[in-house]
């Protein structure tokens, strides 16, 4: 059973206009899904409204497959983790992660034994003793993991929890999450605008437009074959073109592609980045190449990174492994396409030129 269900969710502030429409989510025990969206887009607000925190309008949430509507926030079984932590600064490390426990009214030996257990699981057994203002960002951040963890939860909300830590710290945090979801056999979501964050840490990943949930669905799904120019758009996956679609093939500025199933009329074409790739200046020209100057060659760690403009000049990014490539701005350079890995979406403007 799913331990949660939100179904065709409403909400918003006031007398103004929703900002979740029609949001639809799903979480398995054992399961960390990224919420993933830009400032502004609902993400918190859905968050908030799976906790309790904030009404919503209209549709339904489920937890172990009863409504909550009417069940308030500390019966809902919900584990909460902010970015600000959110510790009591009088109060020691076991002392934080007590709190839980306490609340839900334990005795004294089924309390310690629920603090020791989210401490260790956590790895600060050794600190349960440490004033919490000398602990360090990425320590209080876990003390804020315990504390949720010790109130038993079937389902953690994690808003941003990484956001105010340093990158190398954030990745190692994330990445220890999934393990540690399925060690508690809890469910969890984590609110993030950071996209490498939802790689790490994610078994599904959620994209949330303009209040909506416009795809949720696993990490190489999503990135492969977007829902929609719009989630293509936000992910950054690839350039996006208009083109005139005559059944096997687009045209646009940028050239002419096989684009196999695409129909017929006008299209927004996703070219991906890692669909592309450079051509060999000594080789004779292909079908399904595209014409590009090269604007930029920069070194990124295990590969180069080769900017150019189309055309049409719609920009793309080339990955080139191996050694440098041999490349002046400016140059022309001839791209390769993976014309497998091409997606056409209708056009929101039928009438722009292609």
């Amino acid at each position: 059973m799913r331990t949660l269900e939100v179904a065709a969710v409403g909400a918003g502030y006031g007398t103004g206009p929703d900002v979740l429409s029609d949001a639809d989510l799903d979480v398995e025990r054992g399961e960390v899904v990224a919420l993933l969206g830009a400032s502004g887009s609902g993400k918190s607000t859905l968050l908030r409204c799976i906790a309790g925190l904030h009404p919503i309008r209209r549709g339904r949430i489920m937890l172990d497959g009863t409504d909550v509507h009417d069940v308030a926030v500390e019966r809902r079984g919900i584990g909460l983790v902010f970015q600000d932590h959110a510790l009591f600064p009088h109060r020691d490390v076991a002392d934080n992660v007590a709190f839980g426990p306490r609340m839900q009214g334990l005795d004294r030996n089924a309390t310690v034994d629920r603090v020791d257990r989210a401490l260790a699981d956590v790895g600060l057994t050794a600190l349960a003793r440490r004033a919490v203002d000398e602990l360090s960002g990425g320590e209080q951040q876990r003390v804020a993991l315990a504390r949720a963890l010790a109130a038993d939860p079937r389902l953690l909300l994690l808003d941003e929890p990484y956001g105010s830590l340093d990158r190398p710290l954030r990745e190692r945090l994330a990445s220890e999450l999934p393990a540690l979801v399925r060690t508690q056999d809890v469910a969890a979501i984590l609110v993030t605008h950071d996209q490498q964050e939802a790689l790490r840490a994610a078994d599904r990943i959620a994209v949330i437009i303009a209040g909506r949930v416009r795809q949720l669905d696993r990490p190489e799904r999503l990135w492969h074959d977007p829902a929609d120019a719009d989630v293509a758009a936000f992910l950054g996956v690839g350039v996006l073109v208009r083109a005139r679609s005559h059944g096997d093939r687009a045209e646009g500025t940028f050239g002419t592609l096989p684009v196999p199933h695409a129909g017929t009329g006008t299209v927004r074409l996703l070219i991906p980045h890692r669909a592309l790739s450079l051509v060999d200046p000594e080789g004779g020209s292909r079908p399904g190449e595209l014409r590009a100057t090269v604007t930029e060659v920069r070194f990124a760690g295990d590969h180069y990174r080769v900017e150019a403009r189309l055309l049409g000049g719609e920009a793309v990014t080339v990955r080139r492994s191996g050694g440098a490539p041999d490349l002046e701005v400016g140059e022309p350079v001839r791209l390769a396409v993976d014309t497998s890995a091409l997606r056409s979406y209708p056009d929101s403007d039928a009438d722009a030129p292609a």
